[in-house]
């Protein structure tokens, strides 16, 4: 299940991060795409440090990004400023997540950003009969001129996402994930940004590591899983544009546990049946954090579990579709 510990800091994170975007020149939202493929280049290749807010759920987290590119590519420190101390360092080779409040450090492998979870493709006519992709004009933002990209669902099963980009840096200044009809779910904003090289190596290094600290190495799905012949469980019922990504069975104690991811190419959706006991602590009905729903339902022995930063019919539709599939 998912460790809460390290939520915050890895959402946060994912939130300052694209993946490079293709333009597609001669299509009607040519300047939408152009303004986020000069975005994403800009957050990746660019050294900068800045302090960003990072409104969700009702709370406010303020966080420190050091980020720098150099001849052994993209190195990256994330450090909290309120609330527990949390630092991420990321590098080519792997990702450290400090945790002061419990003493401990996580080390997992650095994996290919998939940044978000929602990640925007390089093709993004292969999105467009799911979403609109609209420039919506410009705006001072950190005192800098900026303009405004706009991704619109067409329907009221995902979400949207609005983007203020700097006009001279193409960095990424502010960003808003939305409901269908515009209502602000969690924003972004960065209230200082310097962009320009010679960052020291210092900055990138962790603040502390005292030797009380304990130390767990992340499995990053590198155990051993087993990929059923053919998927048992169906879902039934999916927004358009949703398909299979991702299908994995484990069938390791406590108990067989079928793992499928979905995703319309910006959105994506686990879904989890698993075999439980009535003691089980499981999630029955809908649950909230933030923009990420989950919903739960028990039934043939069976818990089955949807979520993902969805809208929270989008996953009890998901869930009340699955059926088992007769050999």
């Amino acid at each position: 299940m998912i460790d809460r510990d390290l939520v915050s800091p890895w959402k946060t994170y994912g939130l300052v991060l694209l993946l490079m975007l293709a333009v597609k020149p001669g299509h009607a939202s040519e300047d939408a795409h152009y303004w986020l493929n000069r975005m994403s280049l800009a957050v990746q290749s660019l050294d900068y440090t800045g302090t960003f807010v990072y409104l969700h759920d009702g709370q406010l987290e303020t966080m420190r990004i050091i980020h720098r590119l150099d001849e052994s590519g993209e190195q990256e420190r994330l450090v909290s400023l309120n609330g527990a101390v949390r630092e991420v360092i990321r590098d080519n080779e792997s990702v450290t997540c400090i945790l002061a409040d419990n003493r401990s450090i996580k080390v997992g492998k650095s994996r290919e950003r998939k940044p978000f979870p929602r990640t925007l493709p390089q093709d993004l006519d292969a999105v467009s009969q799911n979403y609109r992709f609209e420039l919506l004009g410009t705006e001072r933002m950190v005192g800098r001129p900026s303009r405004v990209v706009a991704i619109m669902p067409k329907d009221v099963y995902r979400y949207g996402y609005r983007f203020w980009i700097d006009e001279a840096t193409h960095m990424l200044l502010k960003s808003d994930l939305t409901t269908p009809d515009g209502h602000t779910l969690e924003q972004l904003m960065f209230t200082s940004l310097h962009v320009g090289p010679d960052i020291p190596d210092k900055e990138l290094q962790a603040s502390s590591q005292d030797e009380d600290y304990t130390w767990y190495e992340l499995e990053n799905g590198d155990k051993e899983k087993t990929k059923a012949h053919k998927p048992l469980w169906r879902v039934n019922w999916l927004p358009d544009g949703f398909i299979r990504t991702h299908y994995v069975y484990e069938p390791m104690p406590p108990g067989k546990v079928t793992h499928m991811v979905y995703s319309d190419g910006l959105a994506s959706v686990s879904v989890y049946i698993e075999e439980t006991g009535e003691d089980m602590d499981v999630i029955q009905g809908l649950s909230t954090m933030g923009a990420v729903n989950a919903y739960g339902l028990r039934t043939q022995g069976r818990q089955i579990t949807a979520v993902g930063e969805v809208p929270a019919e989008t996953v009890q539709m998901i869930v009340e579709s699955v059926r088992y599939v007769q050999e």
